[in-house]
């Protein structure tokens, strides 16, 4: 399967858009990820912990490894033993230090659940089918991916930049993401732990679908950005636009208490994919592919106005089975 093309190829100033992409999966350590980034790309290695590390000078660019949790690569179990006094670096247990143990013990409880991941360096989009030779090393390397355990709730998390920042632009995607999410549970296969079973990726609430949807909603950036926060006040949504809106508002997202540390971003944060890793017969391209749906719908402004008017008038009148029948009606606007 290739990857299909954006229908807006470049951005505001006449560059090829880019995108990164960040892989969950378990039992792979990071060592050996490093070795893997090393020998399909090369680069070498900088530590910043034994919990995160980077692979820079890559023909490709900088890739980031890490278990995905700042319990562990932010140390955020020190301050406990700060306020009583321990300096762990020093505490020495054998040849080990207090430290040491404490992350062993940590890493070894939690890395069956905590997914380690890989974030690949924001490449054109013309060249993503280089990215199968890692998603591929992964699966030889016996990568257990969200399909190896019911628990597994790992995603597969895409990031696109922006063709311009314009508020009617991004209205636009957030728009025809939400006309779309009932069909992309259905074409992504969206694994049930990370539908059902965890926080990972709450729906947009249908308050903000009613609100988004109808055709006067008009809003500058500044509304765009305080209705997002009213009814989405947390990072969990399948698509997070906190990291664009901060690389556009970072003051007024600083202002947002709830939300801890957003890295501002010019790209969209599209968390919904699955991290199929340990399946032979999945690719990255599909995922991708399912993302370029969206980004035809969003430039296509007409049929964004006629599918938002179904869409509210079908979830007035239907009472049971409304995802069902909307992907159905989904399905044929495809078509």
């Amino acid at each position: 399967m290739s990857f299909k093309p954006l229908p807006v190829e470049r951005n505001r100033e006449g560059e090829l858009r880019t995108v990164g992409f960040e892989l969950e999966f378990a039992n792979v350590g990071i060592e050996e990820c490093l070795q893997i980034v090393q020998e399909l790309y090369g680069g070498h290695v900088e530590w910043e912990n034994r919990f995160s590390a980077k692979v820079v000078d890559t023909r490709i660019g900088k890739f980031s490894v890490e278990i995905d949790l700042k319990l562990l690569t932010e140390k955020q179990y020190k301050p406990i033993f700060e306020k009583l006094g321990i300096d762990i670096q020093q505490v020495k247990l054998g040849a080990s230090t207090l430290e040491e143990r404490i992350d062993d013990t940590l890493e070894n409880v939690i890395k069956k659940v905590i997914p380690y991941e890989i974030g690949v360096p924001p490449l054109p989009f013309n060249q993503l089918e280089q990215l199968e030779d890692l998603r591929n090393a992964l699966y030889e390397h016996h990568a257990k991916g969200t399909e190896a355990f019911f628990t597994n709730a790992f995603g597969t998390h895409i990031n696109t930049e922006i063709p311009d920042t314009e508020p009617e632009t991004i209205l636009r995607y957030i728009r025809a993401f939400l006309l779309l999410y009932p069909w992309l549970l259905e074409a992504g296969e969206t694994d049930f732990a990370r539908k059902n079973l965890t926080t990972f990726i709450n729906p947009f609430p249908a308050e903000y679908n009613q609100l988004v949807l109808n055709p006067s909603y008009a809003p500058d950036l500044d509304q765009l950005i305080e209705d997002y926060h009213q009814y989405n006040p947390d990072r969990n949504r399948p698509l997070d636009m906190y990291p664009l809106f901060a690389f556009v508002r970072e003051e007024k997202i600083n202002q947002f208490t709830n939300l801890g540390s957003v890295k501002p971003r010019k790209t969209f944060h599209y968390r919904l994919p699955n991290s199929c890793v340990s399946d032979p017969s999945w690719t990255l391209a599909q995922e991708w592919n399912n993302w370029v749906v969206i980004e035809e719908l969003a430039n296509n402004p007409a049929r964004i106005t006629q599918m938002s008017k179904e869409y509210l008038d079908m979830k007035e009148h239907t009472f049971i089975g409304f995802d069902s029948k909307w992907t159905k009606q989904t399905e044929q606007w495809l078509r």
